[in-house]
This record gives C-alpha cells, structure tokens and sequence, in this order.
C-alpha cells in the first residue's frame, strides 16, 4: 500500500442514473461481504481468506481486489454498524482527466465525472482511497502524498510567492536601516533587486501553467458542447424514425455528457480565478521591483554625493575610520575606548616624550654616532 500519505482529498461523483446505480449495487455487494465476515471465526488474514474469500466472490460478484480489501477493512470495523464506505486502491479506480475517474463495480467498470471538493490534513487508512456515500451524494476520499502546502497549481503557488515577495520587501526596509551605520545601502538594495527578479520568474511561470490549463479545459468543453449538439440531432431523428431505443440510449450519452460539462464548468471558473490571482501576483511584484530600483538610485546618488564631497586625504579618512570604530565599540561595550579623567595630560606627556625622541636623534646626527 501507499505510505506516508499525508493529505486528504475529496472528490464529489456525479454519476449517471446506470453508473449510481451500479456504485449503490457494489455497496450493497459489500454490505453483504461485510455480513459473511462477521460470521467467520477467522483470527488473522490468512484464515479469513481461506474461509470467506470464495463464499464472498460467489454471493456478492465484488472485484477479487475489493473482496481481498474487505478482509482486512473487516478488521477495522464494529461488527453490527452500518456500512457507508468502501476501500479502494490503484486498481480499483485511477484519475483519468481532470474532471473524470474510472471506479470497479460489480456490474464492471465505471467513469464518472467528478469535481474536487477540497482538502484536509492527515491520512490514517490503511486503503489509498475510500468510496464512500451519504445519502443522495458519492464521494471518493482519496489520500494524497503532499501536505496542504504543497499544492502547487497557482493558487498555492501564488500565495507562496506572495508571502516570499513580503518578506523581501521588509527585509529591505530593515536592511537598510540596519546597514546604514555599515555604509551598505547600496548592496541590500541590488540583492532585494536581485530576489524579486527571481520571484518575477516563478511567477511567470506559475501564470503560463494556469493560462496552458486553461486552454486545455476549453478546448475540451468546446468538444462537449458539439457533442451535445450533435446528439440533439440523432435523438430528434431517432423519434422520427421510431426508434425509440435508439433515441433512449443517445439520450443516456448527453446527460453524461452534460453532467461532464458541468464539472468542467466548474473547473475552467476555479481557473480562471488561478490566473486573476497569478496576474496579481505580478503586479504586486512589477510595483516592489520598480520600488527597490528607486532605493538602489538614491543609495547610488548618496555614495556620489559623500565622494565628491569628502576632500579628506587617505591617511584623514583613515584616522576617521579609527575614530568611528572606537565610538562604536565605545557605544556597544560601555567602555571608553581612552580614558575619560586626565586624557589631556596624558597626551601632553606623550608629546614631551616624543619631542625628546627627536632632540636625542638630532644629537645623535651631529655627534657622528649615527
């Protein structure tokens, strides 16, 4: 079985009168399965198989793959309750489109068209996904492998670039402040430049995906609608020509068709929604980029401006740099980087101190020892 499945998705079937009514037959099939378990005194799943597996294939006509499924569901269940559900794997159904899903009955295979209901956290069955009913509606409760963020179409991915986009955008602000001590205003705002160029990318990306989804879903709605034109047209010739069984069966084909084209309907809505919110999305970042480029001109013109008017040699901006980083430490330390009470005469000494270094040099010089 499928492990790790860390997510929950709903999937809500809209199956003609024939294929409900083979779903309802297969539950009832397993209803029945359910039954015959309950009778066995099987204490692990081999003896189970080899006491009901084939009562349970001769009196219901369940898939092999459901029957064998039903001896370990048995496991899981109160003995008495009613049964609503019933476990499925790879083989018993698979996703065929977008809109439609294929599904093992007692009465063969099944596709019903179908509409995503959404999605919750957490998995726990031991089954990959569950056919389950409740009163006039069918669902299939499929577990999935991501978690909830990680769905990736362009809703989730929108807003994952969003909130990647806000992030940058603060961290300019703050950068900046925090650098100005640092003279690097110019840096943060070409690496906020930078990042937002990367966002702007995945953005288009997200976009082009929402906007090649969508094609593909009008297109294929397009298909449908001449379908369903086109079998106006055979079931009116069918009255016509008194062939009424001819005329019933057609019309069985359009309401399955008409029932596909409402779940794409839906589908090409919640699309659309997709690209509005991936066109935003850009939007949002052309006006940060276009505000991060402004930071990095005035941080440009600021560096100019302090060159051209610092006429400070190198060994002065050197001697200011010193100075600056003493305050600094100064400030973070609380200890003065020179002491505060006789500072003057200190130097004053060490002015008299080199003056003699000098005048003994001098003598030095005119005595000939040097």
């Amino acid at each position: 079985m499928v492990s790790k499945l860390q997510s929950t998705m709903a999937l809500s079937l809209s199956p003609s009168a024939d294929d409900r009514a083979a779903l309802n037959a297969t539950l009832t099939a397993y209803r029945r399965a359910m039954e015959i378990l309950d009778g066995t005194k099987g204490a692990n799943l081999v003896a189970l198989h080899e006491e009901a597996y084939e009562e349970i294939r001769a009196q219901t006509g369940l898939p092999s793959r459901m029957a064998t499924l039903a001896l370990r569901d048995h496991s899981r269940r109160m003995s008495g309750l009613p049964v609503h559900d019933i476990p499925l794997d790879s083989k018993l159904f698979a996703v065929k489109g977008p809109d439609i899903l294929s599904i093992s009955t007692v009465a063969g295979r099944v596709v019903v068209p179908f509409s995503v209901e959404g999605y919750r956290s957490g998995w726990e069955d031991f089954a990959e996904a569950r056919l389950c009913f409740s009163g006039t509606s069918i669902n299939v409760v499929v577990g999935v492998q991501a978690g909830l963020h990680q769905q990736k179409e362009s809703t989730m991915s929108n807003e994952g670039i969003l909130a990647r986009l806000g992030r940058v955008i603060a961290g300019v602000v703050n950068s900046a402040v925090d650098a100005a001590e640092g003279a690097t205003p110019t840096a943060v705002a070409q690496q906020a430049v930078r990042e937002i160029d990367k966002i702007s990318e995945e953005a288009r990306a997200a976009l082009g995906v929402a906007v090649a989804a969508g094609h593909r879903l009008k297109a294929k709605a397009d298909d449908l609608d001449a379908e369903i034109r086109d079998l106006d047209e055979k079931i009116r010739t069918g009255l016509e020509k008194g062939r009424e069984d001819l005329a019933r069966a057609a019309t069985g084909v359009q309401l399955d068709l008409e029932a596909q084209r409402t779940a794409l309907a839906k589908a090409i809505s919640d699309n659309a929604g997709e690209i509005g919110e991936a066109e935003a999305a850009l939007r949002s970042i052309a006006s940060a980029r276009a505000d991060a480029m402004k930071r990095l001109d005035d941080a440009k013109r600021a560096e100019r401006a302090v060159a051209a008017s610092d006429p400070a040699t190198p060994s002065q901006r050197n001697d200011q740099r010193l100075a600056a980083a003493l305050t600094a430490v100064e400030r973070v330390t609380g200890v003065p980087a020179k002491p505060m009470a006789g500072a003057s005469e200190v130097e004053e000494l060490g002015r008299m101190q080199r003056e003699d270094a000098i005048e003994a040099r001098l003598k030095a010089f005119k005595e000939g020892q040097r």
